[in-house]
């Protein structure tokens, strides 16, 4: 399900309408970073916690420290960012997919914004609260590299697979059903979200995630609900 899934997403990135949204998301995410970089060094264009001269050095360290600890946070929440920037182009990414893919199927329904914004802010507040609760853990996971990736890709694997689902489902189910069908295929969607995950962490890559990531989900959202429609439909035969 997930190489079907994967190799459907990149097959349709030559796609006119999809190559349109991909270029605008790109560049969205582009001057946001940008901005955000901009944003910081106007806020703190120099740091003078110590005034004597033979302190100076120690200034000069909480300025690298204070960069440092900005482009961590951005790394740190770009995952929720991606998300919001996803949330934007929904409509646009899922109708491009279901109109290649899936023109047979009831067409979902254009995404009420205000709902989908509201959604990647909670998701955003969310990743930010986790990850930060989980420094402790990421510190002492540098000494050993396979847990850290473990702890990193588990927890925001988690959080991208329920946010990227949810976004998805709800152009075709109200929150109840989608939260039942990804409670009813936990392990499968966890999968898909460690994939998006280990995506958001490679550079250049992580720029088209927003896109990847919608189209991908949206793959596996349909996948589960046909599996889902032919389990009931035996059942009901039964």
């Amino acid at each position: 399900m997930l190489i079907r899934a994967a190799s459907l997403t990149l097959g349709q990135i030559s796609d006119p309408a999809f190559r349109g949204v991909v270029i605008k998301s790109v560049l969205f995410t582009l001057a946001l970073f940008v901005a955000l970089t901009v944003l910081f060094y106007w806020l703190v264009p120099e740091v003078k916690v110590f005034e004597s001269d033979w302190l100076q050095w120690l200034n000069s360290a909480l300025e690298v420290g204070g960069s440092l600890a900005f482009f961590a946070l951005l790394v740190l929440t770009f995952s929720a960012t991606a998300t919001l920037i996803g949330g934007i182009f929904l409509d646009d990414i899922a109708s491009a997919v279901e109109t290649r893919h899936y023109a047979a199927d009831p067409p979902g329904r254009s995404a009420d914004f205000s709902k989908t914004f509201g959604v990647s802010l909670r998701f955003i507040g969310i990743t930010i609260v986790l990850n930060v609760l989980a420094l402790p853990f990421y510190v002492i996971a540098l000494l050993f590299p396979p847990l850290f990736a473990c702890i990193f890709y588990g927890l925001n694997g988690y959080l991208l697979s329920r946010e990227y689902f949810e976004l998805v489902s709800l152009r075709h189910k109200d929150a109840k059903a989608a939260r039942q069908l990804r409670k009813a295929n936990g392990l499968r969607v966890f999968s898909a979200g460690v994939v998006i995950a280990f995506l958001m962490t490679i550079p250049i890559v992580n720029l088209f995630v927003p896109i990847l990531a919608t189209a991908f989900m949206l793959h596996i959202f349909k996948a589960l609900q046909g599996a889902h429609s032919g389990a009931q439909a035996t059942e009901i035969v039964s």
